[in-house]
């Protein structure tokens, strides 16, 4: 029990310093989970970026719930959603409630141009933690440039380029290095009630919603459809929200909604917290809106939750056989490369600064040392910034 809640109380710090999106929430996971705790190795931490990667579901959230999986089995992984995710839940929820409020402070303005650096950093660091572990040879970090060339003009095109490259290259890696001959007897057992169970909620709550017309339960049938229809994570899920919250339904103004959503970047935890905000601002001023808006900003979750109950015991057992070892290889090569990728893009769209690179160099390095903790890391270099 000791060591669940210590464990607990690891996620929680992860939770503080996890700003910027799945690929800088890597970077505190490798940090925390691999270097420091060693709750896992970096291959098991890279397999399981590049399996959550391939699903529906907030894909950072999936995988610190799959360490919880590792560490304590399915129990401890649902309290490692709360720990994770639910502070951002709550924090972006009061945001939307006072949003006039922290809308007029200049600290969070100035924190919208501090963070992004820190963030990079922190993705540079998982891509190069992660790429060290798996880049075992020169085919490797071949394979490693080609796929991360192909993703780089295809990635802006279409958000299946991800899954796609990460099947193609756990192919290639197949067929370049053939895995030994020797086969393992394993009994697949998948419990298919939970994929039946995320249909079924979907089909329940899209019918009701039109004929009801409550304006909670459309948002619930919003926010799960976007539960189960995005992989990638907070990023991939902004669009969709704009068309169909702002655009289609009207329930929020675009101006509101991107002013929450620059705000939600100097939020630490799940992007897809965000959904909380968007509740709440929609909702004002029903009774007990608040309470609403927390539940709903778990609802988006919902699925991606489901589904890792679904998914990680099938890549434990598939995972023990030589074939998919050398698949989920490729896969992890892939991952790897597509995070530094992602650090190399943010870079290039960063404002051109000495300032940002500085910020960027030193997060990087703090992060290196293994040392000083992800959280206290953010808050020194916030403070130096506010400083300097």
């Amino acid at each position: 029990m000791k060591r669940y809640l210590i464990f607990l109380w690891d996620v929680f710090l992860c939770s503080l310093a996890s700003f910027g999106g799945p690929e800088a929430h890597y970077g505190v996971f490798s940090n925390k989970f691999v270097q420091k705790k060693h709750y896992v190795d970096e291959q098991v931490l890279s397999e399981m970026i590049g399996v959550f990667a391939l699903v529906p579901g907030p894909s950072s959230t999936q995988t610190i719930m799959a360490i919880g999986y590792v560490v304590g089995g399915p129990w401890l992984a649902a309290f490692t959603f709360l720990v994770w995710a639910f502070p951002a839940i709550v924090t972006m929820t009061l945001i939307g409630l006072f949003f006039p409020f922290f809308q007029s402070l200049i600290f969070f303005h100035s924190l919208g141009l501090v963070l992004p650096a820190i963030a990079i950093g922190f993705i540079f660091y998982a891509g190069w933690s992660l790429s060290k572990k798996t880049i075992r040879s020169t085919q490797h970090l071949v394979m490693f440039l080609i796929f991360g060339i192909i993703g780089y003009w295809l990635m802006p095109i279409s958000i299946w380029t991800i899954p796609v490259l990460l099947i193609l290259s756990g192919f290639w890696m197949m067929r370049v290095q053939p895995s030994n001959t020797n086969t393992t007897t394993i009994y697949l057992k998948p419990k298919w009630w939970l994929v039946i169970s995320i249909i079924v909620i979907a089909l329940i709550v899209d019918v009701a919603s039109p004929l009801t017309g409550n304006l909670s339960l459309r948002l619930f049938a919003s926010f799960y459809r976007y539960g189960y229809t995005v992989i990638g994570g907070g990023q991939i899920v902004i669009p969709l929200m704009i068309q169909d919250l702002v655009t289609q339904q009207a329930v929020i103004s675009l101006e509101t909604f991107l002013s929450g959503y620059a705000i939600d970047q100097a939020i630490p935890g799940p992007l897809f917290s965000f959904a909380a905000f968007v509740a709440v601002q929609s909702l004002m001023p029903t009774s007990f809106a608040w309470l609403i808006s927390i539940g709903l900003g778990v609802v988006i979750f919902l699925p991606g939750i489901i589904l890792v109950y679904f998914v990680y015991p099938i890549y434990q057992q598939l995972r023990k056989i030589p074939m998919m070892k050398t698949f989920l290889q490729g896969v992890s090569i892939t991952a790897s490369s597509l995070i530094v990728l992602t650090a190399i893009t943010q870079l290039i769209d960063l404002t051109p600064t000495a300032f940002g690179y500085g910020i960027i160099l030193l997060t990087f390095g703090l992060l290196l040392m293994k040392k000083i903790p992800a959280p206290i890391i953010v808050i020194f270099i916030v403070a130096l910034s506010v400083v300097f």
